[in-house]
């Protein structure tokens, strides 16, 4: 029997709460439906002996409720039920904290990147996998590159304005569904997540006979960003969720859009 409420989220962030790339895989993974969010960050002192003799402990605390602050108010402006709460100091034990008082229907830990992350250090997302029988996602922020892309949207006119064209190669039967429906998700085997592979450059034969159709979307750069997977033959390659496509398209056919 489906589900009759709406979808529950948990969240496991820190200092990556508040980041906009958790806004949109929450989004993406909320669905159409109603969702309930619960935010937790795990910031609390690991025993109550530490957190008395930790003199910076209230700082971190504040620092800690602002960005759940922020986090909360992002998700519930993009239509979401969300709430925050602060959390052990140990992800682990967070998380478990977390779950006896909601039953999530997927979990979402959200850390930095590998080389910053001491939670990955620590296997927090395979202990994680390895012990709780529900979806677990794992959300990799890159609080600098967010920063830069914030920076450079509001010296160009406005946060949030900044935005990067992508192009999506499609064969023929493809192209009719991405025409009469929008874009769907691949699966590929040796990515952890689904989505749309797409480049930042135009293939060099869109437009040629026998050429796959090319489409074009205009997508923010900071959504853009989180999905970025690496480079072949000089472009940027991204695998973005194919809801995040179809919410900023329509996705237009790119034969003529050449590019440098």
């Amino acid at each position: 029997m489906p589900p009759t409420g709406p979808r529950r989220i948990l969240v496991i962030a820190n200092e990556t709460c508040a980041s906009s790339t958790v806004v949109e895989e929450v989004r993406y993974r909320a669905g159409p439906g109603r969702a309930e969010v619960l935010v937790v960050a795990p910031t609390l002192a690991s025993s109550r002996l530490s957190h008395w003799l930790d003199s910076d402990s209230e700082r971190r605390r504040e620092a800690a409720e602002a960005r759940i602050e922020s986090s909360v108010a992002a998700l519930s402006e993009a239509g979401l039920d969300a709430r925050g709460e602060l959390g052990d100091a140990d992800p682990m034990q967070a998380l478990d904290d977390a779950l006896r008082t909601m039953d999530p229907d997927e979990v979402i830990i959200s850390t930095h990147t590998p080389e910053k992350s001491n939670w990955l250090e620590r296997k927090v997302v395979q202990q994680a996998r390895a012990t709780y029988a529900l979806p677990i996602t794992h959300v990799v922020v890159d609080i600098e590159r967010e920063r830069a892309a914030t920076d450079g949207a509001r010296r160009r006119g406005g946060e949030g304005s900044e935005k990067v064209r992508l192009y999506h190669a499609a064969a023929y039967e493809e192209a009719l569904a991405i025409r009469e429906a929008g874009f769907a998700d691949d699966h590929p085997p040796e990515h952890e997540h689904s989505g749309v592979w797409l480049t930042d450059r135009l293939p060099p034969l869109a437009g040629e006979p026998g050429a796959p159709v090319v489409f074009a979307v205009d997508v923010p750069s900071q959504v853009a960003s989180a999905y970025a997977v690496g480079e072949r033959d000089g472009a940027r390659v991204y695998l973005v969720p194919a809801d995040a496509l179809n919410r900023h398209g329509p996705a237009v056919e790119a034969a003529d859009d050449w590019v440098e």
